[in-house]
């Protein structure tokens, strides 16, 4: 993860992007079937909108902490929190790799689209066994390899048409990012030990003009696609090629979401200790 790839993008991404999330960040809520009174962790906890829906499902006792990579991103979230009343809530920096909690502090661990920017993804979940409970939960949601297709498609026929302008044919490499079939992403989960018990992916399609569908997709990227472009002339045109290309589908053009959902489950008699950072 690079902190300087987030910064820029946290307000259009809280305008853009979140709002379109509501029903992923109900989905998980609904499979994690919360008590009330877990202590909860929010790896890559954004502008914060996962964690307060969380957070109101909580009573006397339940509590949860927030942490992101992105200072701003942090910021907007304490924000937030602040504004709905929220005392039950934490955010503050933090690296996914190296959770600043100690050994079983949480019962439950959620990450919702941070998973495919985790430069280690095996030392992520190496990190969520270890700060779990015995019994304790993971809710991991993760892009899925079919989401944004449309973009990833007309980038793809850019690319290779104008290779010096577009060397890297996949968008969202750039970042170091991947999406994951669901077999994928299962398969990660349990190599880290847990026991998955539910899985599904969750898409959907909505129409959108080309213009939109490029502002969504920069309020993740904030064009960094485009990085290794000196000139504002080549910037531009790039930009007008893609556009075009969203263009030429018309009323049809669709965004497609798509995500990996995984439920699991520590095992109740593993022992902390076994999961401790070494130093």
């Amino acid at each position: 993860m690079k902190v300087s790839a987030f910064n820029p993008v946290a307000k259009a991404y809280s305008r853009k992007v979140v709002p379109r999330r509501f029903a992923q960040f109900l989905t998980l809520i609904h499979e994690l079937e919360l008590s009330g009174r877990e202590r909860v962790l929010d790896v890559g906890s954004g502008p914060g909108e996962l964690s307060l829906r969380i957070a109101n499902q909580l009573e006397a006792g339940g509590f949860l902490h927030g942490v992101d990579l992105s200072p701003n991103m942090v910021r907007l979230a304490r924000r937030s929190a602040e504004q709905h009343g929220h005392h039950n809530v934490t955010f503050d920096t933090g690296d996914a790799l190296s959770l600043n909690f100690d050994d079983a502090s949480f019962d439950v661990v959620v990450s919702s689209n941070a998973f495919p920017w985790v430069g280690d993804q095996k030392a992520f979940l190496k990190e969520v066994v270890r700060v779990l409970r015995p019994a304790g939960r993971l809710g991991l949601v993760t892009v899925s390899n079919k989401c944004y297709r449309e973009f990833a498609e007309v980038f793809r026929a850019v690319a290779k048409k104008h290779p010096k302008l577009l060397p890297q044919p996949k968008p969202f490499k750039v970042l170091g990012s991947k999406g994951h079939t669901l077999s994928e992403a299962i398969r990660l989960v349990q190599s880290s030990g847990l026991s998955v018990q539910n899985s599904f992916v969750l898409a959907t399609e909505s129409p959108v003009g080309p213009q939109e569908y490029l502002d969504r997709v920069n309020a993740i990227l904030n064009e960094s696609y485009l990085s290794q472009l000196k000139k504002e002339s080549e910037r531009k045109r790039v930009h007008d090629l893609l556009y075009t290309g969203l263009a030429k589908q018309g009323r049809a053009l669709r965004i497609t979401e798509s995500f990996c959902f995984v439920i699991a489950q520590k095992a109740a008699g593993v022992q902390a200790i076994q999961y401790r950072k070494a130093g």
